[in-house]
C-alpha cells in the first residue's frame, strides 16, 4: 500500500513518483494499490473508534504544523491514519476480488504518509484498534505524532529514509524511530542522507547511491526481501547528497 506525503494538505495518489514506484512494484508481480485520504481542507472528524487517538494528538501539543487551529489540525491527522487502517481493512476483506494476498503486505509512505503508514503499523495497540499487520513498512522522512515508545517486539521491520537536515520533520524523529527499533528489537535498515532537507526533491532516490545501488532499487529489495523469504540487508549508512 502506498500513501502519498504533502502536509496532510495536499497532494494525491498519482502525485510523482508514486505512480512510477507503483509501476515498479506491479513490474515485481505485486499489487500496488495507493491511496488517497481526508485532509485539513476537508474538516475532517474521524470516528469514534479513532476519538482517542485524536485526543492524544491534540494533547502532545505539537505545535501549528498545518494549522493554528490545534483542535482542527489533530482531526486532520487522527482521520488519515484512519483512512489508512479503512484501506487496509477493505483490501483484506477484499483480497479474493482484488486477487491480493494480505498474508504479505507492505506499507511504503513519504513524509505525512509515511506518519500513517507507521502510526497503522505500530501506533494503534494502545487504542485497542485492529488492523492487519504489515510485513516491513517503508518510512520516508517520516516521524511519531503521539508520544512514547509505541513499537514493540515483534512488530514489522523498518526502512527508514531521512535527511540529516530535514527543515519539516526533524532528523531527530528519525533516530526516534531507530532508537525504539533497537528497544524493542526490531531489525531495521537506517539510510541519512547528509544534508539533504525533506522531500524526493531534496532527497532524490533514483540517483543517490549506497555501493552503487539506488535508493529506490534498495527499497525495493527491502521489500521483496521481506515479502519473498529473502535475505533483508539491516544496515545502517550515511549517504552523500
Amino acid at each position: 500500500m502506498l500513501i502519498h506525503g504533502g502536509g496532510f494538505e495536499e497532494g494525491s495518489k498519482s502525485m510523482s513518483p508514486w505512480r512510477s514506484i507503483a509501476d515498479d512494484l506491479t513490474d515485481l508481480g505485486y499489487t500496488a494499490i495507493s491511496i488517497d485520504y481526508r485532509m485539513i481542507g476537508d474538516t475532517p472528524r474521524p470516528s469514534t473508534e479513532f476519538r482517542p487517538l485524536r485526543d492524544d494528538i491534540y494533547r502532545a501539543g505539537l505545535g501549528p504544523l498545518i494549522s493554528y487551529n490545534e483542535a482542527l489540525q489533530a482531526d486532520a491527522i487522527a482521520s488519515a491514519i484512519e483512512d489508512t487502517v479503512t484501506a487496509i481493512r477493505w483490501v483484506d476483506a477484499n483480497q479474493d476480488a482484488l486477487c491480493v494476498d494480505m498474508s504479505r503486505f507492505a506499507v511504503w509512505g513519504d513524509s505525512a504518509g509515511a506518519i500513517m503508514g507507521l502510526h497503522a503499523a505500530y501506533g494503534l495497540d494502545t487504542y485497542g484498534i485492529a488492523v492487519p499487520e504489515p510485513d516491513v513498512v517503508i518510512d520516508y522522512w517520516g516521524r511519531f505524532i503521539t508520544d512514547g515508545n509505541l513499537m514493540t517486539s515483534g512488530e514489522p521491520p523498518a526502512f527508514i529514509l531521512h535527511g540529516t537536515q530535514d527543515d519539516v520533520v526533524d532528523y531527530n524523529f528519525a533516530l526516534d524511530i531507530r532508537n525504539q527499533s533497537n528497544t524493542a528489537g526490531i531489525p531495521y535498515a537506517f539510510y541519512s542522507v547528509t544534508g539533504g532537507k525533506h522531500g524526493f526533491e531534496e532527497i532524490p532516490i533514483d540517483t543517490l547511491r549506497v555501493n552503487g545501488i539506488s535508493l529506490r532499487q534498495l527499497t525495493l529489495d527491502f521489500v521483496s526481501d521481506h515479502l519473498e523469504g529473502g535475505s533483508p540487508g539491516y544496515e545502517t549508512h550515511l549517504v552523500p547528497k
